[in-house]
């Protein structure tokens, strides 16, 4: 339950993050793109540092791509009917 609980509330502060720069477009879709390449190289350094703190991070790293990902999803779609 946790797992589900942090990335509806990731979800929530990437797009809430991310509506902020709504008059910027580039700046907007930036935000989650650049956490997505956070939760990769978090994903890929956990390999590195084992045991159950490798576990962890993975937890966190896959929250964070399930988020970030769900959050660039929404954003577009609030962009795209926004302006028809």
């Amino acid at each position: 339950m946790n797992f589900f609980l942090a990335t509806v509330l990731l979800t929530v502060v990437i797009i809430g993050i991310s509506l902020i720069f709504i008059k910027k477009k580039p700046f907007m879709y930036l935000v989650p793109i650049f956490l997505i390449a956070i939760s990769m190289i978090l994903y890929i350094s956990s390999f590195y540092i084992g045991g159950w703190g490798g576990v962890g991070m993975i937890a966190l790293s896959s929250s964070l791509l399930i988020s970030s990902a769900a959050a660039l999803i929404i954003v577009t779609l609030i962009s795209y009917f926004r302006t028809e």
